[in-house]
């Protein structure tokens, strides 16, 4: 048991890291590919600009893991008009990107519930939403 949070927190994340890259490895895919096939999925055409921002990374860095997922035919990008008049980038999944990123879901949901083992559906809740506040909290400096 840890008394600090970052070492809890240290520990739960290589725990989940380990798992999480090998299932990531077995598919092909790189840091930063997974969570863009898993938003796509929900959520396929995109704006490049509002897919960084759910990433949680820059344009420029979302525009790098794009260009590698374009190589591997994981996705394909279109200019397109956007709702204030500029022209914007759409990103799509290619039918090797969403069967890529079905197997993907069903992994990430085998891996979540080994992480949850034990705990209720309110704990697992109120886990999640702990977190969310410890990273708005450090989030506000």
């Amino acid at each position: 048991m840890y008394d600090k949070l970052f070492l809890a927190l240290m520990g739960a994340w290589a725990a989940h890291a380990e798992a999480s890259r090998a299932v990531f490895a077995e598919l092909g895919l790189t840091a930063g590919q997974p969570k863009i096939l898993y938003i796509l999925r929900r959520g396929d055409g995109l704006v490049q600009k509002k897919l960084a921002s759910l990433c949680g990374v820059t344009q420029p860095t979302l525009t790098g893991l794009l260009a590698g997922m374009e190589k591997k035919g994981l996705v394909r990008r279109e200019r397109s008009s956007a709702e204030d008049c500029k022209t914007a980038v759409r990103v799509f999944l290619t039918e090797k990107g969403r069967r890529i990123a079905d197997v993907l879901e069903g992994r990430v949901e085998e891996l979540e519930a080994r992480g949850f083992a034990g705990f209720s559906p309110e704990e697992r809740a109120e886990i999640l939403e702990t977190l969310c506040k410890i990273a708005e909290n450090i989030r506000k400096k």
